[in-house]
């Protein structure tokens, strides 16, 4: 059955221009869809999306991206354009009476994985200067958001997580933990829109920069933010005239805005700007 699904979906990616990531299925293909005049996209997942795409059946591709992973490039080396569309991301929120500020990877390894380095409980684990507060750990992943994926990733290095963390809360738990737990650290795909307070996050493993950033629009595009899986599109050049009306919608504020309901971080709007400039001055 799954082979028979498998064959479908590549069936299905062979006659779309754009396809990628299942994060972007939805509202925004049926956007892309109307701005083409015709059926467009098909966001079936990022391998088959990225096979597709390398096999010349796709203009272009939106491919979520880990860490040094190769860009792909079609069959016959035709050249690529490539832009980064969006990120899904981790944010760190913890009760606003906390007095930190910031979290590197290690000390959020250290509270949430089953087998840290140097275990966390108790918030002056991290910083001695901390008043002795019990930390109260918790993963909000909507669907979509793919929030405690991206963490198990790059903070606990696959690790599984320690048995006490709650996972996959609702949104609605999570704005009330941190509104009524002092000692919460909860993960969430966006700052929260009530009470709580954002961390800034210093990734610091060897070669990364140990300077602390925080998840505004601007670090997140730039990479600097290290809790992060970005979302880049590539574009054929031969097939970017044909691709330029949906692709002028893909980086309108009205696509912006679904990237953002479904948890995603958009691209500033300058950085969108310049690369619709980019289309039409090609």
């Amino acid at each position: 059955m799954r082979l028979l699904s498998l064959f479908l979906s590549c069936v299905a990616l062979s006659a779309a221009d754009i396809v990628g990531s299942d994060l972007l299925a939805g509202a925004l293909a049926r956007g892309l869809d109307t701005a083409a005049g015709k059926t467009a996209a098909d966001f079936g997942g990022t391998l088959p999306g990225r096979q597709a795409f390398v096999d010349g059946r796709a203009g272009a591709a939106v491919l979520m991206m880990r860490d040094r992973e190769v860009a792909p490039v079609p069959t016959g080396k035709m050249g690529v354009v490539e832009f980064r569309l969006a990120s899904a991301v981790v944010v760190v929120a913890t009760h606003g009476t906390n007095r930190a500020e910031s979290i590197t990877l290690e000390n959020l390894s250290n509270v949430f994985a089953r087998d840290p380095r140097a275990p966390a409980r108790n918030w002056n684990d991290i910083d001695p200067a901390a008043r002795s507060e019990l930390i109260t750990p918790a993963v909000c992943s909507p669907a979509g958001s793919m929030v405690l994926e991206i963490f198990q990733g790059i903070a606990l290095e696959g690790q599984p997580f320690r048995q006490d963390v709650r996972q996959r809360i609702e949104p609605d738990l999570a704005a009330d933990l941190l509104a009524s737990r002092a000692g919460s650290v909860t993960l969430i795909p966006r700052p929260p829109s009530g009470r709580g307070k954002v961390l800034q996050v210093a990734d610091g493993r060897p070669g990364k920069s140990s300077t602390a950033y925080g998840p505004d629009e601007n670090n997140v595009h730039n990479g600097d933010y290290p809790l992060q899986v970005p979302l880049i599109l590539y574009v054929r050049q031969d097939r970017l005239a044909e691709l330029t009306p949906a692709l002028r919608w893909l980086f309108s504020d009205e696509a912006a805005a679904l990237l953002e309901k479904q948890g995603l971080f958009p691209a500033p709007k300058a950085a969108r700007t310049r690369f619709v400039q980019r289309l039409d001055t090609r």
